[in-house]
């Protein structure tokens, strides 16, 4: 938050927009929020005003009642829609005396707009149909609050048609296959730049308007391992395209997962040696291999290690060819449980012969039945 701040102040920035998503949970630590209030007074110090919506990770009851407070240190923020969309248009104007119009519409949960008696017996088709025209009627009473020689900017947290996430975004909640996502049709033509905010893997939304989702501005955790962080330097006058700069972030401690085999483990960690980042190390082994003192052993070699995982090898499926033909159904089992429990009891290997005996018995007779 400290290099974003002090990006602010050396671009010169007329102010900064905060797409949602200001803490990574409804509950945050005092830590996060002293980073967050500490970012907010570093703008104030450099006479950068704020604008932000509150995303679907944050309370927006919670950043609701910050929202007076805020304002005192320049922050627009818009944590709840209203019933009149015209109360969630912002305004800001910039120390070269244009105005700066921003539409904040921030994350509408979909159970808002998509009450359950319509969901009840509907079509998934017509749920996100339901949810789009629900989002579409905000938008245009957001686009209705645009001026005439004013930039004009919409900021939306939500999921646009081909959004491609980064593997950190939690699963029940951006489900690709089945997420209540918006068209880049519905965007407003008279937007100059939409600040899209809900995936965490920058990238282009739309170019007619312009739509970007910059990003995360840390890596989460090691879904987004490798990805490169940046902030969007958008530039635009009124009546004019915007022009997006990604300007790359240097801040927060770089992910890693490693696999390795086994019988590598040592070898492979030994090269992370210097690594300043945080690891997570997935070792693969043949199933039901005994691994006492492995999370130890990866710690002392590599201290900064966050989880140590197991991947089991399955040589059974790899090859059934050569490991399961010609074995008989007893054999099967009997492997099974020397892999998942280790050997099998005698008496149990009776019970199990004993039952699949009586099996195929009663397959027999069945069959001569049929013949007769």
């Amino acid at each position: 938050m400290v290099e974003i701040a002090g990006l602010a102040r050396s671009e010169r920035a007329d102010a900064v927009l905060v797409s949602g998503d200001l803490f990574d949970t409804v509950n945050p630590s005092a830590e996060a929020e002293a980073a967050v209030f500490d970012f907010f007074l570093r703008l104030r110090d450099a006479r950068i005003p704020a604008v932000v919506i509150a995303g679907n990770h944050d309370s927006a009851a919670r950043l609701h009642g910050l929202a007076g407070l805020l304002g005192w240190v320049g922050v627009q923020l818009v944590a709840q829609p209203t019933a009149n969309p015209l109360d969630m248009i912002r305004t800001v104007e910039t120390k070269g005396g244009e105005t700066l119009t921003v539409g904040a519409l921030p994350f509408l949960s979909e159970r808002r707009l998509v009450k359950a008696a319509d969901v009840m017996g509907g079509d998934v088709g017509a749920w996100r149909q339901k949810y789009r025209e629900g989002m579409s009627f905000f938008l245009r009473r957001l686009s209705g609050g645009f001026k005439p020689g004013s930039v004009n900017m919409l900021m939306l947290h939500a999921t646009m048609d081909g959004a491609v996430p980064s593997g950190s975004e939690r699963t029940m909640q951006f489900d690709l296959t089945n997420a209540y996502t918006l068209s880049p049709l519905q965007l407003p033509a008279d937007a100059q730049y939409v600040a899209l905010g809900h995936v965490h893997k920058p990238q282009s939304a739309s170019e007619m308007p312009l739509a970007h989702y910059p990003g995360s501005v840390i890596q989460l955790d090691f879904g987004e391992g490798g990805e490169k962080k940046h902030v969007n330097l958008v530039e635009v006058e009124a009546g004019r395209p915007a022009r997006v700069t990604p300007v790359p972030l240097a801040s927060g401690r770089e992910l890693r997962t490693v696999k390795v085999d086994l019988e590598h483990v040592e070898a492979r960690l030994s090269k992370l040696a210097g690594f300043g980042g945080l690891v997570k190390v997935v070792v693969r082994a043949p199933s039901g291999t005994a691994m006492p003192g492995l999370k130890d052993r990866v710690l002392r070699m590599v201290p900064n290690t966050l989880a140590v995982e197991l991947e089991a090898v399955q040589d059974d499926l790899a090859l059934p060819n050569l490991k399961r033909e010609g074995l008989s159904l007893t054999e099967l089992y009997e492997r099974f449980h020397q892999e998942r429990r280790g050997e099998l009891p005698d008496d149990l290997r009776a019970a199990f012969k004993e039952a699949d005996e009586a099996a195929r018995g009663e397959e027999q007779e069945e069959r001569a039945e049929v013949v007769k």
